[in-house]
């Protein structure tokens, strides 16, 4: 009896992180919304959110697959046990803190989703984490699941044994879910350097906003948390984005964007965001932007994204005064501001 709740704890636990997996990384606008949240929720600094994000898939997959793999393999259950019991607890930790603080960002462990890390978060976690233990418990204590059975060899054919269907499907479950991460780890390589380097070899890239020695148009506008923003108000140098919460290479450069505004000399004063866009979306968008710059949330095409001649994103550049002294949709491609 003992080795059946094993079994059954190894494909709920396991069946949790690859729901889990495949929900960051059903596509690269998921896992780069996974990472672009992980500042604010868990608090990491942004330059080493993409790799906690991998970190953290690379865990649930570890996880999973060793928990399913203790299915065909009894003998591996208390390792597998153990890789849960530590992943869950961290889990608990995370969620717990995130509700200590606040945090309104939803944390997508699961993927899409508008709600907000709460209680029920912290004792779902609490229950799996629980399951994990007794788990281990039992598989340290010497308890192991039923070892699946071979084929029947009725001469009239047979059916196979219905642990054995469950150790196919989970087997299928744990290579799918495996070569899914695979390929998006290998999509967004690819998405970086193409984001980086694909125009390296163009001689004459169409601009994306208005180019070095250009003097931006004139505008007013209104911040997120109310203050004035123009271009008489402009002073020394000025890193601008332009962002849309629905532009995948917009999620990419993101983290990026806050490692640079937070370094600037003169704070977010010098620091400006235009986020293109309406809705839940670009309401976290612009929270997430809010402590590093000054951040104006308006439709695309909006005054501000005229006055600067924006006709695409991502769009940065660097201002002096109301002069660009740089711009491009690559960040990267953009200098760093030297004075406040």
């Amino acid at each position: 009896m003992t080795g059946a709740l094993l079994l059954a704890a190894q494909l709920a636990l396991g069946g949790t992180l690859g729901w889990a997996l495949a929900g960051k990384v059903r596509n690269r606008a998921a896992f780069a919304t996974f990472r672009a949240s992980l500042p604010r929720t868990v608090g990491v600094p942004a330059a080493r959110a993409g790799a906690l994000a991998v970190g953290v898939l690379a865990a649930e997959a570890l996880t999973a697959a060793t928990l399913l793999a203790a299915v065909a393999v009894p003998a591996l259950a208390p390792t597998a046990f153990a890789l849960a019991t530590g992943l869950f607890a961290a889990f608990t930790v995370a969620v717990a803190g995130m509700v200590r603080r606040g945090v309104r960002e939803p944390c997508r462990c699961f993927g899409v989703t508008e709600r907000p890390p709460g209680p029920a978060h912290v004792v779902r976690n609490l229950l799996l984490t629980a399951v994990a233990l007794g788990g281990a418990a039992l598989a340290f204590g010497g308890v192991r699941p039923p070892s699946p059975p071979t084929l029947t060899a009725d001469p009239t054919g047979g059916d196979m044994a219905l642990t054995t269907v469950l150790l196919l499907v989970v087997t299928v479950l744990c290579l799918v879910n495996t070569t899914v991460l695979l390929v998006v780890l290998a999509q967004l390589r690819r998405q970086s350097t193409l984001l980086k380097v694909s125009i390296e070899g163009v001689e004459n890239p169409e601009p994306i906003m208005l180019t070095a020695g250009a003097t931006i148009g004139d505008f007013t506008a209104t911040t997120v948390d109310g203050t004035p923003v123009s271009r008489a108000g402009l002073r020394g140098e000025t890193l601008v984005a332009f962002l849309s919460p629905s532009c995948p290479a917009c999620a990419e450069s993101l983290p990026g964007f806050v490692a640079r505004a937070e370094a600037i000399p003169g704070g977010r004063e010098q620091a400006l965001a235009v986020v293109l866009g309406a809705g839940e979306a670009a309401t976290q968008l612009c929270e997430r932007l809010t402590p590093v710059a000054r951040v104006v949330n308006e439709p695309e095409r909006g005054p501000v994204a005229r006055a600067f001649g924006v006709d695409g994103y991502p769009a940065f550049g660097l201002l002096s005064g109301d002069t660009v002294v740089a711009s491009h949709f690559v960040l990267d491609r953009v200098p760093a501001t030297n004075a406040p």
